[in-house]
């Protein structure tokens, strides 16, 4: 058991999602084995939807996660060739919702396709959600 820490190092692994915790006693200072702590991984918690309109495409994002630790992408596809019509940056509190409109001149009838892209995690690429006007 351990009662008084002189020194500890803490080295996160962000590839893991976890961090190493290496941990020496004041008395003899002798390393015990390496113990791992859980750092809680922030997941991306939103509802999409897209809609079409006289004016073109409406898209509207509700973040019902945690508030984002930093910023992220919002890119909007061309579904057929995986081009990007549009992107932005977004940073989401918890309940916050965005909604933005794709005009019809930028897209000219495609189907389009939204994939928020988070800078803090690893997420596989794949629609948040699709739409074709026409």
């Amino acid at each position: 058991m351990i009662h008084k820490l002189s020194k500890y190092v803490l080295i996160f692994l962000s590839g893991l999602g976890g961090a190493v915790l290496s941990l020496a006693t004041q008395a003899d200072d002798k390393v015990l084995p390496n113990q791992v702590a859980v750092v809680p991984v922030i997941v991306l918690k939103v509802d999409v939807t897209g809609t079409c309109t006289d004016k073109g495409a409406v898209f509207k994002i509700v973040n019902t996660g945690i508030k984002w630790p930093r910023t992220g992408m919002l890119r909007v596809y061309n579904t057929g060739d995986k081009s990007v019509i549009t992107e932005r940056r977004l940073r989401l509190a918890h309940g916050q919702t965005v909604t933005f409109v794709v005009k019809k001149e930028k897209f000219s009838g495609q189907p389009m396709g939204v994939w928020l892209d988070p800078g803090w995690y690893h997420r596989n690429f794949k629609y948040d959600v699709k739409v074709s006007c026409i």
